[in-house]
């Protein structure tokens, strides 16, 4: 191979590798002055740049981990995920392995598993994948892993706890060697029934991100309507209002409120409204379109 093509093989290389940035979603794009540095938090090598001017990335320290993906609060962050769905004890059951696994080069194999975020273990959930099965390394030694990443099996937690409140099946992490990952990743694929989306599901900070219609979504977790969905907007009310909780909750403070209204007019999905019943103004909290992007507070 001549130095020219393994330089451009690299270059190829190194872009697939970052996250794709959807510049509509970000946080700074709402509001400037937004103290959001989740992407910054979570990068292990400290690829993410943020100054008082702007938000950059370090392409050459990047190693597509994908954890920034994860802990996007506003979705505008992307990678590609595997859907791998086979079945396993007469349920789907979703596969993901991470490069250090130790598993033969792959499609279906991501940088590393705790990429996977709350939003998109709720869509998995939405489609019907309650069961989990990961074949990873050593992450205690793990270079994409730094003291400051929220790990998979955490975000699975905090999701188990508000789907209990609605009497629905947890997410379950299966319990398998790598060997086993194995065996069960080389059976036939199946091709689960996709998740069903519904319109309301969708609000953004415009109209014309409004999905019109509902759709069953094959292979969710890389359309761009889930990329960017308030994972909150996909879980149904809690049977009762003193088990009622979500992903995230804006509250008002109201000794400090003077009514400006500035939070209800940068909330970008609308999980911040104002009432106008009769005749009197009033602030409302729908707290499952809350994305916790933190510019309410802001």
């Amino acid at each position: 191979m001549t130095t020219a093509t393994t330089n451009l093989a690299e270059t190829i290389g190194q872009e697939l590798r970052l996250p794709d940035i959807d510049p509509e979603y970000y946080v700074y794009a709402v509001y400037d002055q937004a103290s959001c540095q989740a992407c910054v938090d979570a990068c292990p090598g400290k690829a993410w740049i943020l100054t008082e001017e702007s938000l950059g990335l370090d392409t050459d320290s990047c190693n597509g981990c994908g954890l920034c993906v994860s802990s996007c609060p506003s979705g505008a962050l992307h990678m590609h995920f595997p859907w791998t769905i086979r079945h396993f004890g007469g349920k789907p059951l979703a596969l993901f392995a991470c490069g250090q696994a130790g598993l033969p080069d792959s499609k279906d194999v991501m940088p590393c598993v705790h990429a996977l975020g709350t939003r998109q273990l709720m869509v998995m959930h939405t489609a019907g994948i309650t069961d989990l099965l990961i074949a990873q390394g050593d992450c205690s030694s793990c270079p994409m892993i730094c003291d400051r990443s929220i790990l998979l099996q955490e975000r699975i937690e905090h999701l188990n706890r508000l789907l209990s409140e609605r009497h629905l099946a947890p997410m379950k992490l299966l319990s398998y060697s790598n060997a086993v990952w194995r065996k069960i990743y080389k059976q036939e694929e199946i091709i689960s029934r996709g998740t069903l989306l519904k319109r309301r599901d969708f609000l953004g900070g415009s109209a014309s991100r409004k999905l019109k219609q509902q759709m069953v979504i094959l292979n969710p977790l890389n359309r761009s309507e889930c990329q960017t969905i308030p994972p909150g907007a996909l879980l149904p009310d809690a049977i009762s209002e003193n088990g009622r909780s979500w992903p995230w909750a804006p509250r008002f403070e109201s000794t400090q409120c003077n009514g400006c209204d500035a939070c209800i007019r940068l909330c970008p999905t609308d999980a911040l409204q104002l009432s106008n019943s009769d005749g009197k103004a009033a602030y409302l909290i729908e707290e499952k379109y809350c994305t916790g992007c933190n510019i309410c507070a802001d």
